[in-house]
């Protein structure tokens, strides 16, 4: 009887299987904030920079990016802002991504602990020659077992310091995908396995 039982846990996929809520972390003037004093605002990138991610957009806290725009305003060298944006998580992390751009270089903070340090004192022929810069080939990339350790259940903040170190244009830009279980699809979990047990139970009664 416990042979059959376990069968029907089995062939019951659309209990078993728990759906992923999704929650997407983008870089703009409405999901980022910045310590600068000064609002966080899209900006146009630098030609040589690479495009926006996907649904993301370079961002600062002036009009920092390309250097032809009327109004284009250099950054000191030395200066380092930080760019936030919080979020809610409900439930135990399933699978994460992160990607990274930054001018010039950036380190990345999950709820006050430093995953990436900035490549500080570097080379900078366009950007940050190494991890994380504003080229394709310096993009950072983070997966699940790099975010997942550090990111909890309820409020969380991930933070982006950007440094200027080599002139010129200045901005941030990152998107990624955080998911969790449905609560939903949890309590189905639960109560489609109580049923199964319960069957099992009047099954071995009769």
């Amino acid at each position: 009887m416990l042979r059959k039982l376990a069968i029907l846990v089995l062939a019951s996929g659309c209990v078993m299987t728990a759906k992923a809520d999704s929650t997407s972390l983008v870089s703009s003037s409405t999901t980022t904030t910045n310590n600068s004093g000064s609002a966080t605002q899209n900006i146009v990138g630098n030609a040589a920079w690479a495009g926006p991610l996907p649904g993301s957009s370079w961002v600062s806290f002036a009009n920092t990016g390309d250097t032809s725009n009327p109004g284009f305003i250099v950054v000191p060298n030395g200066t380092a802002v930080t760019f936030s944006e919080t979020f809610n998580l409900s439930g135990t992390v399933t699978s994460a991504n992160l990607n990274v751009l930054a001018d010039d270089t950036t380190s990345v903070w999950i709820n006050g602990v430093e995953i990436a340090s900035a490549n500080l004192g570097g080379s900078y022929p366009t950007c940050s020659s190494l991890p994380i810069g504003c080229l394709t080939g310096t993009e950072g990339i983070f997966t699940t077992s790099q975010l997942a350790p550090f990111l909890v259940d309820g409020t969380n903040t991930i933070s982006f310091v950007v440094y200027q170190e080599a002139g010129s244009s200045y901005g941030l830009d990152y998107c990624g995908t955080i998911q969790t279980p449905e609560p939903g699809s949890l309590m189905l979990l639960g109560s489609g396995l109580i049923g199964l047990v319960g069957f099992g139970r009047r099954k071995l009664l009769s």
